[in-house]
């Protein structure tokens, strides 16, 4: 049996999570649950698995380590969403757990620095994002490989030219998927997709150049990488987040079976278009980005994050989300973060500028 932490047990990653658990009958035990919200569905969860729970709503960030550092565990899922995940996955770290990591800001905002940091305590980061842990299956040979090609639905608004009154309500109601809020959002303006293209870059040591990304609305195929022979191979299996996720956590320790229903081929159709770089600036921003490293990758995340916040409050129109990127990465963040807190200062920085941009807005 492999002793798993959750960390995010409440929301879509911990719940697809503790659902496979059970409902597979895997050899995973749960030896501790975190959240950061829903105090009766914590502690629920907490007595039907029968783990230790912690709720982190006020309280401080070394409640977190304490609580990790009590158990005994051999891997965590870190499913938190938002800036906090890159803290808990070197929380995680320090542990010395493995991580399965399904918080991308991790990578975004840690990028070379927390690949370093796992490697030096002998640790690894394995991605739990469909189109990442879709790569990090396919890649075999590094060396044989000349692009790759990350599939992305498109989001509610593929086809919709006008974007200024798009509501909340409309933004997270992505056709495929069913997930938070802020993931909702990032994935109508494509912000998410830029940030999977900065994590992959990071992830997998490919240069923007060498990154694609293709429209495929029917999410079946997760990504592909294009061989220098030509060929091309792809990652195929229904939109369900139960495969990436267990197979993280297995890490080739037991063997898979029917973890998710497998394909029809018989009424099978798949497309392929791009996206409109004018329609989604933050894309084609996330590539830019990649491409100059340093403290942008924070910066993007950070500013988009208070971008979307401010939309979900009222403060921003959705069209005005990717304007306060765009103006947050005309500043300054040449500087090359190495350490944590090197980090927060630059996620600081460009959260400041961001508010300031929407305050003006």
């Amino acid at each position: 049996m492999r002793k798993v932490i959750i960390l995010g047990a409440t929301g879509s990653i911990g719940n697809t999570a503790l659902r496979a658990i059970k409902e597979k009958s895997l050899p995973l035990k749960v030896v501790g649950l975190v959240a950061f919200s829903s105090k009766d569905k914590l502690e629920a969860l907490g007595q039907e698995f029968k783990a230790p729970t912690l709720l982190m709503a006020d309280k401080p960030k070394s409640e977190l380590f304490n609580f990790i550092q009590s158990l005994d565990a051999d891997i965590a899922l870190n499913g938190i969403a938002g800036a906090f995940g890159l803290y808990a996955t070197l929380c995680c770290l320090d542990c010395h757990l493995d991580v399965a990591l399904a918080n991308k800001e991790s990578i975004v905002m840690g990028g070379d620095f927390l690949l370093s940091y796992a490697k030096n305590l002998n640790q690894r980061l394995i991605p739990v994002d469909s189109e990442h842990s879709a790569l990090y299956h396919l890649i075999a040979d590094y060396n044989s490989v000349d692009k790759l090609i990350i599939t992305a639905s498109g989001g509610p608004f593929l086809r919709r030219l006008d974007l200024t009154e798009v509501t909340v309500e409309e933004a997270i109601n992505h056709p495929t998927w069913k997930m938070g809020k802020k993931i909702s959002i990032d994935s109508a303006t494509l912000a998410n997709k830029g940030l999977e293209v900065i994590e992959a870059g990071f992830l997998f040591n490919f240069k923007a150049s060498n990154i694609e990304v293709v429209v495929h609305r029917q999410s079946i195929v997760h990504s592909m990488i294009l061989k220098k022979d030509g060929s091309i191979y792809a990652q195929l299996s229904p939109p369900d987040m139960t495969l990436p996720i267990i197979s993280a956590l297995s890490d080739n320790h037991f063997e898979l079976s029917n973890i998710v229903k497998r394909l029809d081929f018989t009424n099978l159709d798949l497309t392929f278009t791009h996206y409109d770089p004018l329609q989604f600036p933050l894309l084609s921003l996330a590539f830019k980005v990649l491409e100059k490293k340093k403290g942008y990758p924070i910066a993007f995340n950070a500013a988009d994050e208070v971008a979307v916040k401010a939309f979900i409050d009222g403060k921003l129109k959705f069209t005005q989300i990717a304007k306060v990127v765009e103006e947050t990465m005309n500043h300054n963040f040449e500087a090359t973060a190495t350490s944590y807190e090197e980090i927060m200062a630059i996620d600081s920085k460009a959260r400041l500028i961001a508010n300031e941009l929407i305050a003006n807005a």
